[in-house]
């Protein structure tokens, strides 16, 4: 069994040094990419009056001019990037840095990146529509997908999940406990940039992309932890052969 303390200790540790700015670099790279379209919004309307009912009404009602775009950009350049963060956060567990890491998503079996990964989001989505609680679920049973296609990205998105799902098998709910652990440094995150809302509306949210990308860092980490863990572990126990992940035996 795996203890929650130690794996943040050991994220500590991968990111010691020069390591927690590259992969600080990692994610905030990856943070502004997802975040284009509702950056160049935030940028073109020069801010909104967040204490308007009018603006209150129509940004959660309205059909903004980025909202197939964005579904555009998560579904072909978002899902790569998870599998290719994961990658570099493994690779960086193991002493390599390159920054270009994040970008092999599009490089090492694209299409079956996409396809691995747009249908595990899309069956923790139509979960969630039906109960939120069954959607939490799925989504904790496929924690490890983008970890397993960063190991081999050749591995059909089926069998990703089968994995996935034994790798987690009686253990969703410590896995919950670790997500909600990072809770109160996002909150942290957001109650010190909320002292500083006076600030335009763009820079402000350029400046809560950074503070949660140093914090996802050390979340992103810590989960790779977790997951060479279960790795070693279900490869031990013999249910996956180390060929799977891409390993020799």
């Amino acid at each position: 069994m795996w203890d929650r303390v130690v794996l943040k200790e050991n994220a500590k540790m991968a990111l010691s040094g020069d390591k927690y700015w590259k992969a600080f670099a990692v994610c905030l790279i990856n943070s502004l990419i997802v975040n284009m379209f509702s950056l160049s919004e935030s940028f073109s309307t020069k801010g909104i009056d967040l204490l308007s009912p009018k603006s209150v009404f129509e940004n959660v009602v309205s059909f903004h001019w980025y909202t197939i775009p964005a579904i555009l950009l998560f579904i072909f350049i978002g899902l790569p990037l998870i599998v290719g963060v994961s990658r570099f956060f493994l690779a960086n567990r193991f002493g390599q840095t390159d920054i270009g890491i994040m970008f092999t998503g599009f490089t090492d079996s694209y299409s079956s990146t996409i396809t691995g990964m747009l249908t595990t989001a899309l069956i923790v989505f139509l979960c969630s529509l039906a109960l939120i609680i069954p959607g939490i679920v799925e989504g904790l049973k496929y924690t490890m997908v983008p970890f397993i296609l960063a190991d081999n990205p050749t591995m059909p998105g089926d069998r990703a999940r089968q994995i996935s799902s034994m790798m987690t098998n009686g253990e969703k709910g410590e896995i919950f406990v670790l997500y909600l652990s990072f809770f109160g440094w996002f909150l942290l995150a957001g109650i010190v940039l909320s002292l500083f809302s006076w600030l335009l509306w763009p820079i402000a949210s350029l400046a809560s992309i950074a503070a949660s990308a140093m914090i996802f860092a050390y979340q992103k980490a810590t989960f790779t932890e977790l997951y060479i863990f279960m790795r070693d572990r279900i490869i031990r126990c013999g249910a996956v052969s180390p060929a799977e992940f891409g390993k020799i035996a």
